[in-house]
């Protein structure tokens, strides 16, 4: 691909806004369903968590990682208010995130024109699982110090170059200087997670122009009060889970403190990591588990080049099939690993696993193209 097709094909997918001329609010379809407002929701969700977490790092203290926490749900004004903002907010952005991600690829919204916001999604989801697991090992909690300490031991265990990012990044063996730098590292992700958002924006909005809708209606007032409604809801689902189910998803054992001479009996991470950490799990050397994790994003990332349906292409039933039989994979996968105590669950995560990419390395480009024919 030349310089000038690459600069034409960015160009029309993410334009530079001093480019743009007259009335900013891009003219959109009726009718466009509740779930439209997704990305609205996920930014939302994202400055709540930016807002939160700037508080609580004022009184973070990575030397008493466990004791902090403790020490601003009980000793500081509205303390506990704050923390549940911060831990429901992770809650619902990655269930927002994961809706959406499922969305697109059910409506196959990442073919032409929709690359680039594909890509971008895909980078955002990323990036999310790293800041998630950030901030779970910066509880200190029984399961996230083990969960640290071995991640922190085997990274800086690597030969060669991996070995030396792997110590540089945690500087060494679960401690608090290594909940220091994670903390500067969980800040510094998190303006990465509002600049990706902010390019996704750009993106969508250069989509929404491109579109030739049958029955155009302006963005205001129509979609601004249908974004309010959205997050109305949304706030409700909100506080029903702060206010009555604050620990939903999470390892109950990881309220105790760390010790560093017991080993919790159930290791299993938050529901939002669990998939990610199946596929992990599968490999049993270090490099294998990252080559895992990054091989189950990068077939995400290239799933407009692994579709042979054409852009206008309809859905047809064995797709659908298949869309139903991944999300309860994906489920599958999150549950493999959050019950050790199941004794096939380990074959079990292997059997997941392989499904994931089986489903779209062979079974996506050969069922797109039959039902193109």
């Amino acid at each position: 691909m030349s310089t000038d097709v690459k600069k034409s094909w960015l160009a029309s997918r993410l334009p530079c806004p001093a480019k743009e001329t007259g009335n900013c609010a891009p003219t959109l379809e009726r009718g466009a369903p509740y779930l439209a407002r997704l990305p609205a929701l996920i930014t939302g969700a994202a400055l709540l968590l930016l807002a939160s977490g700037f508080v609580l790092a004022v009184y973070y203290n990575p030397d008493h990682g466990f004791a902090s926490i403790q020490f601003i749900a009980r000793n500081v004004n509205s303390g506990w208010l704050i923390q549940g903002f911060h831990a429901t907010g992770a809650t619902m952005l990655f269930a927002a995130v994961y809706l959406l991600l499922f969305r697109d690829i059910y409506r196959r919204a990442y073919t032409a024109p929709g690359e680039l916001v594909w890509l971008l999604r895909v980078k955002l989801f990323a990036l999310l699982l790293l800041v998630g697991w950030l901030g779970y090992a910066l509880s200190d909690g029984a399961v996230a110090y083990w969960s640290l300490t071995d991640a922190a031991n085997a990274a800086t265990g690597l030969g060669g170059a991996a070995g030396v990012v792997g110590r540089w990044f945690f500087g060494g063996p679960n401690g608090a200087g290594t909940l220091a730098r994670l903390e500067v590292f969980h800040a510094v992700l998190a303006l990465a997670v509002l600049g990706t958002l902010g390019a996704h924006r750009c993106a969508t909005r250069a989509l929404a122009r491109q579109a030739k809708p049958k029955h155009p209606v302006s963005c205001h007032p129509y979609y601004t009060a249908q974004t309010f409604a959205a997050f109305a809801v949304f706030a409700l689902i909100f506080a029903v889970l702060m206010f009555f189910a604050p620990h939903y998803g999470l390892n109950p054992l990881n309220r105790a403190a760390a010790d560093s001479l017991i080993i919790p009996a159930v290791l299993s991470p938050p529901w939002y990591l669990a998939p990610v950490s199946a596929v992990a799990s599968v490999f049993s050397t270090t490099l294998g588990s990252i080559f895992g994790v990054i091989a189950m994003l990068a077939v995400l990332a290239a799933l407009p080049w692994l579709d042979r349906s054409s852009p206008a292409g309809k859905r047809g039933l064995v797709y659908r099939l298949l869309m139903g039989l991944l999300l309860l994979d994906v489920i599958g996968l999150g549950w493999s690993v959050s019950d050790p105590a199941c004794t096939i669950s380990g074959s079990l995560t292997v059997f997941f696993t392989i499904w994931y990419f089986f489903h779209f390395l062979v079974l996506t480009p050969l069922v797109t193209a039959l039902e193109a024919k």
